[in-house]
């Protein structure tokens, strides 16, 4: 079967300075880290392609890498308006990090972000899990589940846990009752229940409406013999 053609979809990630933004993406787009990486100073714009073989469907994130600095946030609004997915990211080692999402980036979003987007909220550097300032992955998942996004822990550094965050987000894109929680498995018993309910809900409308035609048929017939149905 011959892959489809790519569905573009723009991303764009979220968070301070140094939370890892950019190192992300460079190993989701071409599997390196560079641990000199500079702080970014202008917003960075990559794609990847991504086949979907369980819906036959193949994604092209547009993704952007938007400048974290506070002299700079007035310009995300820009990048993160017409997203259909953003990235929330934080350093686990850095708790002001979380609480700038929590106190700034979800908010700016509520108040800017169009078409009702696909949040991701996304713990960085876990390779640095004993440092000092430590988030707790349980406070992550916490405020993810308030802000209904999906939750994954990630180390730029070794590439942990970003396949798995961007396979998630287009399952989710893909198939909106897809929960990332439960897995592929009951996703797929989820989704074939709903389509079966639906098909339900289809075939009763389709008796109920032959029945009212039925119905209206019959009291025609009696309105033509003066209230009398007609002997067989």
């Amino acid at each position: 079967m011959d892959e489809p053609e790519a569905e573009p979809v723009k991303v764009v990630l979220l968070g301070e300075s140094g939370v890892g933004k950019t190192s992300i993406i460079s190993q989701f787009t071409s599997n390196q880290f560079n641990p000199r990486v500079p702080t970014s100073v202008s917003a960075k714009f990559v794609s990847k392609e991504v086949y979907f073989p369980q819906y036959n469907r193949k994604i092209k994130f547009d993704i952007w890498d938007t400048v974290g600095q506070e002299k700079y946030r007035s310009l995300a609004k820009i990048f993160y308006k017409d997203a259909k997915i953003i990235i929330f990211v934080y350093d686990i080692t850095r708790k002001f990090s979380f609480e700038a999402l929590k106190n700034f980036w979800y908010r700016e979003t509520q108040n800017n972000a169009d078409n009702d987007p696909i949040l991701a909220l996304v713990g960085n550097k876990i390779d640095l899990y004993d440092e000092e300032d430590t988030v707790n992955n349980n406070d992550g998942k916490a405020y993810a589940d308030e802000i209904k996004a999906i939750f994954q822990t990630t180390s730029a550094l070794s590439n942990s846990g970003i396949k798995n965050l961007f396979d998630n987000l287009g399952k989710k894109l893909m198939n909106p009752d897809y929960d990332y929680k439960l897995g592929d498995q009951q996703a797929k018993e989820n989704y074939a229940k709903k389509q079966n309910e639906d098909q339900k809900g289809i075939m009763i409308k389709k008796k109920e409406d032959k029945r009212i035609k039925i119905e209206d048929k019959d009291n025609s017939e009696e309105g033509k013999n003066g209230g009398k149905k007609k002997c067989c």
